[in-house]
């Protein structure tokens, strides 16, 4: 199981997440979030990383243009999309490779889908639509139509039958969890999350204050995991 910690926004805590052992690294472009980053700072963090091909850049774009751009602004492959219909992404994969990179450095898709304590039948659609044409789903909990940032945890059972409506339609789809992840949610479940789950995102279980990464926790959170 990979661990990302998303919400950078200082260049102290890419050299502390990265050194750690991260496996991603998340940049938030999303103007409503409270680690909200300039796509200008996002390029110059990005540049510290030893392996730049691990950052992730989330988005909530507006339309498939403002997507490409950001792309191309920022040089990041692995986009965590937080809107666009799946017509909306099999498009921007398509624009993509076809306007601007080779077929070896295919544009990486990672859907965010919210949910909440359990799943509906038109959740669970939504996800059988999003796990057809991305090629990773990450479930956070959603608040009032959002998801992202609200610290609030997805109950385990819930999360896990999300996770397995996603592989029984695309076997190659990666899975991850995010919503209030800090080391002792992930101890506790550590046999489920292995199970069911490529992924975790951390965010603000390794902070002091939103986008401020505490680095006795990051420590903590990777010494714990190495009997993972």
């Amino acid at each position: 199981m990979k661990i990302k910690i998303c919400g950078m926004t200082r260049p102290e805590d890419v050299r502390t997440c990265e050194n750690a052992g991260a496996d991603f690294l998340g940049f938030i472009n999303i103007k409503r979030s409270k680690r909200f980053v300039e796509l200008e700072d996002v390029v110059e963090m990005r540049s510290l990383m030893k392996d730049k091909n691990r950052a992730v850049l989330v988005l909530e774009p507006e339309g498939i243009e403002e997507a490409l751009f950001a792309i191309e602004k920022t040089g990041i492959k692995i986009l965590q999309l937080h809107s666009l219909s799946s017509y909306g992404i099999k498009y921007l994969k398509w624009r993509d490779c076809f306007k601007t990179c080779p077929l070896e450095e295919d544009l990486r898709i990672v859907r965010a889908v919210g949910i909440s304590d359990e799943l509906s039948d038109e959740k669970k659609r939504e996800i059988e639509e999003f796990a057809r044409v991305c090629d990773a789903l990450i479930f956070d909990y959603e608040v009032e139509g959002k998801s992202g940032g609200t610290g609030r945890q997805i109950p385990i059972e819930t999360a896990v039958e999300a996770s397995k409506i996603a592989k029984n339609i695309k076997k190659s789809i990666k899975t991850v969890l995010a919503g209030g992840m800090n080391t002792e949610r992930i101890k506790a479940h550590e046999k489920i999350l292995n199970e069911h789950f490529d992924c975790v995102d951390v965010n603000s279980g390794v902070e002091d204050t939103p986008g401020i990464k505490n680095p006795l926790k990051i420590r903590d959170l990777f010494n714990k995991l190495v009997k993972i």
